[in-house]
């Protein structure tokens, strides 16, 4: 065998270095052989060269997809353990809101005293809880009056409060055993509907039989809690449907009085046909209606019976419709294409919903920051600041008012910091209940100062 001299070794290590510098020089990212995929530095960041990272600018319309639905049922994100956390981002104090065009809301509330006004929040998990909503509402009511928790679902699947095996939502205690049969507009295939009867909650429950289902009011002190006290009962439901509340006689009204919502007592809902949710209110004062769809990306209120919705709207005088979308589309998004989609079917929602309650005011609340591993890092979702931006120029562009979340947590890696601080949990999702607290009331400031200026 012949012998390896030095300078032999010496070239197979340079002509070794030559290939890699070629290979890296030519695949500008990882490279996948079957099941394995090969990273590595590209050769400007091996020399030093590559710039900072820049958030995602105005790349212009790129196109539109025709439907979002592989988009929708994606909610919680998984993303594996962090092995070396970065360190606190720096806060920034930039953000991109607009409240202009809440000025008739603004205006409204000066009537609170006299009429109802009525807020309806909807969202995606996020305000699941009664997350964001709650503070809210109790600030509202302090403000301006009002009472009751607003519009429940006749079975509450998710629950709000836990105790002993029951749910309970301020004040009501609901079974957590089988419900009735329900159609989600947000849901699967399987439970949606072909003629749109949702009711404005966007699910329905199917009462069958002369089948009772039992809800029952728990005393609380109202001393400090509005949203605890309520005078009366908002029934959305066929005619066929009745309710009891503590033995009296079954009425099939719309409104039903309570005498006092602080006594123990039962309420029962009977009959045969469609339950579309109950309002515990006040005739006067504030009401504010958490309506969490979990799952959905908020594309889904073109498929709700436009006259269902435009009746609600002004029967409860709703004053202002809240918005919270645009996080649970992105981690399928490949590409900047899908933003501009997700955004356009989003702007058809805002447009149908306006015709659907002209007398109201629209705000539009953004995604708030979301973690996830890229290359074995935790960083802002790529298509997040894009997603952000885009909301708010078609915010603009529909004369609605607009508030981003992303920016008022602190921007790009904002929530890393939180989740560990224990504002957000381990899926860099989701706030904790301390976290959405605090975003909440970051949006109640915001929403005074507008007020005020």
């Amino acid at each position: 065998m012949k012998k390896l001299r030095p300078y032999h070794i010496a070239l197979f290590i340079w002509l070794s270095i030559a290939v890699l510098g070629g290979i890296s020089w030519a695949w500008q990212g990882p490279m996948t052989i079957g099941s394995v995929t090969l990273r590595w530095k590209t050769l400007s960041e091996v020399l030093g060269n590559e710039a900072p990272g820049d958030t995602i600018g105005d790349l212009g319309v790129l196109g539109s997809l025709d439907s979002l639905d592989s988009l929708e049922i994606v909610d919680t994100v998984v993303v594996q353990p962090v092995v070396a956390p970065p360190t606190q981002p720096v806060i920034t104090t930039a953000v991109t809101h607009n409240a202009a065009p809440l000025q008739p809301f603004f205006e409204a509330l000066q009537q609170a005293d006299r009429q109802q006004v009525r807020v309806v929040h909807y969202g995606d998990s996020q305000i699941e809880e009664d997350r964001i909503s709650y503070v809210l509402r109790r600030n509202l009511q302090e403000a301006y009056g009002g009472g009751g928790v607003g519009l429940i679902p006749l079975h509450q699947t998710i629950p709000t409060r836990t105790l002993e095996q029951r749910l309970r939502m301020d004040g009501v205690v609901q079974a957590s055993g089988q419900g009735p049969k329900r159609n989600i507009v947000y849901g699967p295939k399987s439970m949606r509907r072909e003629d749109g009867l949702y009711g404005p909650m966007g699910q329905v429950a199917m009462l069958t039989g002369e089948q009772t289902i039992e809800l029952q009011l728990r005393p609380r002190s109202t001393k400090h809690n509005s949203e605890h006290y309520f005078s009366q009962i908002r029934l959305l439901a066929d005619d066929s449907i009745g309710i009891s509340i503590g033995g009296d006689s079954l009425v099939h009204s719309g409104i039903v009085p309570v005498q006092d919502s602080t006594m123990e007592c039962t309420i029962r809902v009977m009959g045969a046909g469609k339950v579309y949710g109950l309002s515990l209110e006040q005739p006067q004062g504030v009401i504010v209606d958490n309506i969490p769809m979990r799952g959905s990306s908020g594309a889904v209120f073109t498929q709700i019976d436009s006259t269902q919705l435009s009746d609600f709207y002004r029967e409860t005088n709703t004053r202002l419709i809240i918005l919270q979308y645009g996080g649970n589309s992105l981690p399928n998004m490949p590409n900047e294409r899908y933003v501009y989609g997700a955004v356009s079917q989003l702007q058809k929602q805002v447009q149908y919903l306006k015709r659907c309650a002209p007398g109201a005011s629209f705000l539009f609340i953004g995604p708030s920051d979301m973690a996830t591993q890229v290359e074995g890092e935790m960083q802002t979702y790529p298509l997040l600041p894009l997603m952000d931006s885009q909301l708010r120029r078609m915010a603009d562009k529909e004369g609605i008012a607009y508030y981003s979340m992303y920016h008022a947590m602190g921007g790009s890696g904002s929530m890393i910091h939180w989740v560990e601080v224990g504002l957000a949990s381990s899926d860099y999702v989701h706030f904790s209940r301390a976290g959405a607290d605090k975003a909440a009331k970051m949006l109640w400031q915001w929403l005074m100062e507008q007020k005020e200026e």
